[in-house]
């Protein structure tokens, strides 16, 4: 569907199976994702999202505003001003927008790059109310293989008190914890030793503090454990408590974090329902509705007590007549109400409908009312009695789910991710528009199709397996190549989870495209063992082969040599025609002796004008030959700019027994021999 003037604001497919899987999804997302109004002010953040920018909680930072918080700039690192920010950008035009690489900054004013993802959200009029951003941390993608471990948010449970500490003392806590202990500010726990929330002995006889070191241990070692538990306030009440007590792995180390809720009135509730379930069914049953009569020819009305409370009025109040009641009703809802009543007095024998009503205060309720006809003995209409029932925080919650679901289909169909949703037997019932894009199937060709015939063909049984572990184990994450519309294969990094919906087991998954992450990871492993002006290996991989060489002439008891020089009167070269033909020489003497040395030679920059040789297989003769060849072949040589230079030489071979340093001392030794010997020359240690 669309928006009303023409904003795409929704898929066309068939709903998720679960509304519930709004809340799954955008928290069990490794991708953060936030919302911001036009202002640009936080609306709201999913765990990722406040992980990724280092805030305490979602709560912290909702409605201040985003690009401050952030510091949102280009891939130099130049803050965007408001703008020119493209998120600014993507709510102005009203189209979404994918950018490169940017950089973001933390609250702690740390720097991270990202790409990022942007949105806009279209009201029911078509008019842009604000952007969703889905952003990705990929600074730790170029060093890593896979992404960090998602921290989890400390106030998750806002409705539940929620203590962080680190079994020494409570570190943080929400405001539920300040209530439920008793404590005037969070400053009344903060400090404090967890056993100072309990008492001395548990009911069973069991010491507290030692009983709750136990399990700490139990959830810092298996990640979680829950546990009925009795627990005592500051001001010295106690009550009966059920806790989760959780790992929360954060950046300063292994915390936990304790989820408290008090079961006083649960369990009281439990004992009464034992004392008497069918007492309590009724109690329940009634609670729910109203009832009431209409007098027909008298226009009289009789509410029972519920009925004056959703319209606002006291019990005691005398009841409106048929007249004074229509005017409880919307104005929009009053003709309605009024055409269902008159058509069963026409010969139905009753009504339902929903409507609203205006309290006196002005307040606005949502209400279902039943009505049945009753008839005197000549059939004619004389009553009509019914119930009318308070729906409107039903109405509100399924609204805020529906906008929920909405939500969930803007953000899934605007991740850069693919997002797939699959059945037990491994067959597609849900995705976005981009696995559509990116594989370039139809709608029609993805229902119902097993999700690995979209994977290539060598990856498809390692992606079965990964499923299938997936609904056995609850999660997987496993790499597969993945065919898209021009037919390339593309890496994607796939992560799945097992979600329960409707009863049933689902899988919910989001692909990732990692080929550039896998050409970075390949470029940053070459930069770490090359020399970035030479091309040619730098010192700490020549160390590293090296080392590895000299291994396998003391185990097998083979031969090899090493050469070190430089080129001589170099700073001259500076000093005369500047640091720019400077490099082209070392770059162009690195290209001379790569044309002189074999295959299986290493050749490396060792430093300033410095270069080193491993010539393996072979003596020093040979070693001392080749060193001459390069030295005559250096000094022959025009070299950009600075006419023709010379080099130095020292060259030394392996003695069985000796380390590398003492190695690496001789052929310096030997280097500085030459140079000290009036230059351009070779000489052996």
């Amino acid at each position: 569907m669309s928006g009303a003037k023409g904003h795409p604001v929704g898929s066309t497919r068939s709903a998720l199976p679960d509304p519930d899987l709004s809340r799954l999804l955008l928290e069990n997302l490794a991708t953060g994702v936030f919302g911001v109004d036009l202002e640009g002010r936080f609306t709201f953040l999913n765990r990722a999202a406040t992980r990724l920018f280092g805030f305490t909680s979602p709560e912290s930072v909702l409605g201040r505003d985003s690009h401050s918080l952030t510091s949102h700039g280009d891939e130099d690192g130049v803050r965007y001003t408001v703008m020119d920010c493209p998120i600014h950008r993507a709510m102005v035009t009203g189209r979404p927008l994918e950018v490169g690489t940017d950089t973001f900054r933390r609250i702690d004013g740390s720097p991270f790059f990202a790409r990022y993802y942007a949105t806009p959200l279209f009201d029911g009029e078509g008019d842009v109310q604000g952007a969703v951003v889905a952003i990705e941390d990929i600074t730790e993608n170029l060093l890593r293989e896979r992404t960090l471990t998602q921290y989890k948010a400390v106030f998750d449970a806002a409705r539940d008190a929620i203590l962080l500490h680190d079994q020494r003392a409570i570190i943080d806590c929400n405001p539920a914890s300040v209530a439920l202990f008793g404590a005037r500010s969070p400053e009344g726990l903060i400090g404090r030793h967890p056993g100072d929330c309990s008492p001395e002995l548990q009911p069973d006889g069991r010491p507290s503090r030692e009983t709750a070191e136990t399990y700490a241990t139990q959830a810092l070692t298996e990640g979680s454990v829950a546990y009925e538990w009795l627990c005592r306030g500051l001001d010295g009440r106690t009550f009966p408590s059920e806790v989760l007590l959780s790992r929360v792995d954060l950046p300063e180390g292994p915390f936990l974090q304790a989820v408290v809720r008090d079961i006083t009135e649960r369990q009281r509730a439990e004992r009464a329902l034992q004392r008497s379930q069918a007492e309590l069914a009724a109690a329940q049953e009634m609670a729910r509705l109203g009832n009431w009569v209409w007098e027909i020819d008298s226009g009289r009305l009789s509410w029972s007590d519920e009925v004056f409370r959703i319209f606002g009025l006291e019990p005691e109040s005398r009841p409106p007549d048929y007249a004074e009641f229509l005017r409880f009703l919307h104005p929009e809802d009053r003709d309605r109400f009024e055409r269902a009543v008159a058509k069963a007095l026409d010969g139905e024998s009753g009504y339902e409908l929903e409507y609203r009503i205006l309290q006196p205060g002005g307040s606005q309720r949502t209400v279902q009312e039943r009505g049945r006809l009753v008839r005197d003995d000549g059939a004619r209409p004389v009553r009509v009695r019914g119930t009318v029932q308070d729906i409107t925080d039903r109405r509100r919650l399924e609204d805020q789910l529906r906008d929920q679901r909405d939500l969930v289909e803007t953000i899934l169909d605007g991740l850069p991710a693919l997002f797939f949703l699959l059945d037990p037997e491994g067959r597609l019932v849900r995705w976005n528009h981009n696995l559509e894009g990116v594989t370039g199937i139809g709608e029609a060709q993805i229902q119902g199709r097993p999700a690995t015939e979209l994977a290539d063909p060598l990856d498809r049984e390692r992606l079965g397996r990964a499923f299938a572990l997936t609904l056995q184990e609850g999660s997987a994450e496993i790499e597969a190549g993945l065919r898209t519309r021009d037919r390339r294969l593309v890496p994607y990094l796939f992560t799945c989870n097992r979600v329960h919906l409707e009863g049933g087991t689902f899988l919910a998954g989001f692909g990732v495209d990692i080929s550039e992450r896998k050409r970075l990871e390949k470029e940053l492993a070459r930069q770490a063992s090359h020399d970035r002006l030479t091309g040619l290996y730098n010192r700490w991989k020549f160390e590293e082969v090296l080392e590895l060489e000299l291994e396998r002439a003391r185990r097998y008891g083979t031969q090899f040599s090493v050469v070190m020089f430089d080129i001589d009167h170099f700073k001259r070269v500076n000093d005369d025609f500047g640091h720019d033909i400077g490099d082209r020489v070392l770059r162009r003497i690195g290209e001379l002796v790569s044309q002189q040395v074999r295959r299986t030679d290493i050749l490396a920059r060792w430093g300033g004008e410095e270069f080193m040789l491993l010539l393996s297989e072979t003596g020093l003769e040979q070693a001392l030959q080749l060193a001459e060849s390069t030295r005559v072949r250096v000094g022959q040589t025009d070299l950009p700019e600075c006419g023709r230079l010379t080099i130095s030489l020292g060259v030394t071979e392996y003695r069985p027994g000796e380390t590398v340093p003492t190695m690496l001392k001789r052929v310096d030794n030997a280097l500085y021999a030459a140079k000290q010997g009036g230059r351009n020359r070779t000489i052996s240690a």
